[in-house]
């Protein structure tokens, strides 16, 4: 039995060594300030290797700032009259716009809720209306139940077919042609994940919107997970829904759907009579959270900072990606490699693209 004491030590070792490594190798197109970047996350004091990014980042105090400033200043639900209502609106747009910057969307189409799952239940409601007993509704044994049960749950309710992509268990991949094999032209809806967030699988997105897109089916993606590792653009990867969290890249904890707003625009979800029924704001049900909404900006603005490059907010993050990148990769070869040696311990993360998020087990 390997001591938590060991694993922590072990992890530390290795991160001073690759650190001076991704240094060496990011000089020539810069690199990241791994002393800057420790000291701005308080939690990281405690001393403690965090190996939890499944469950949640930590966050840096630029996060935290951004949510005290919000609510020490005047606020109240969004206006143009009061300095209160205009720092609320000021607040919803940045965020929407930060969002959009990090997604590869339009603002327009970037709506708000109490957490992934929450808005992923909201949009089975509202998705399945349209559907009757004989039509198919596909997931995948990948997926987090966060993108099964709300889709299971609203077929049973409209008489829908349930019908399951599996995957392979020995490479941990799931292929285009497992979700063809499901496909059919009364699928309505395909649910899959853009990353595990169990073993890191990175399904081919594109290749599976394209057969999705052959039927009459919309294709919902749970990228919560991978919003923590892949720079997202919404135009490549060619899903019509894309939900994640920014508790996942250094923000606070809510949930965030992006898609076209043409889209939305066609869509009827449930909402209070005086709440506004245009797009993105129909989908969102009562006064938002805006302080969570200023540290999700903050959390963009704290990722783009990461990079030395000038150019916009994408720009930005397109290259602090790349550093991350170089870096994390660096650190999962360490990592498994060790962990190959260790008598008792086996791998279960093989999928040729995957995130860093490795799966083991000890005997």
């Amino acid at each position: 039995m390997i001591r938590q004491e060991q694993v922590d030590a072990t992890v530390d070792q290795l991160d001073g060594q690759v650190g001076d490594q991704s240094r060496s190798v990011g000089a020539q197109r810069g690199s990241l300030d791994l002393a800057r970047i420790r000291d701005d996350f308080p939690s990281l004091a405690v001393g403690t290797a965090h190996f939890d990014s499944p469950g949640g980042t930590q966050t840096p105090r630029q996060v935290s700032e951004a949510l005290a400033s919000a609510l020490s200043d005047p606020l109240s639900n969004r206006g143009s009259r009061t300095q209160a209502e205009r720092n609320a609106d000021q607040i919803v747009l940045g965020a929407r716009q930060a969002m959009a910057d990090l997604l590869h969307a339009d603002p327009r189409g970037i709506v708000f809720g109490r957490s992934a799952t929450a808005l992923t239940f909201e949009m089975s409601r509202t998705l399945s209306r349209q559907w009757q007993p004989g039509d198919e509704v596909v997931v995948t044994r990948l997926d987090h139940d966060a993108n099964i049960r709300p889709w299971v749950i609203a077929a049973k309710a409209t008489g829908a077919t349930v019908r399951w992509a599996d995957f392979d268990p020995t490479t941990g991949e799931l292929s285009p042609d497992q979700i063809a094999a499901v496909l059919s032209e009364r699928t309505r809806l395909v649910a899959v994940t853009a990353a595990s967030n169990l073993i890191g699988t990175m399904p081919d997105l594109p290749a599976i919107a394209r057969l999705v897109h052959q039927t009459p089916a919309r294709l919902y993606v749970d990228g919560v997970h991978y919003a923590a590792h892949q720079l997202v653009n919404l135009d490549v990867l060619g899903g019509d829904f894309f939900v994640c969290s920014p508790y996942k890249f250094l923000g606070p904890h809510h949930g965030v759907l992006a898609a076209d707003p043409a889209l939305l625009e066609t869509l009827r979800p449930d909402k209070l009579l005086p709440s506004s029924d245009t797009v993105p704001e129909r989908f969102e049900l009562g006064t938002l959270p805006y302080e969570l909404l200023a540290g999700t900006r903050a959390a963009v603005d704290y990722l783009a900072s990461l990079s030395t490059t000038g150019g916009s907010r994408r720009d930005q993050l397109s290259a602090t990606f790349d550093l991350l990148h170089a870096h994390d990769r660096q650190l999962s070869r360490r990592l498994e490699s060790g962990l190959a040696d260790i008598d008792g311990v086996t791998l279960h993360s093989h999928a040729e693209r995957r995130t860093s998020t490795t799966l083991f087990s000890l005997r």
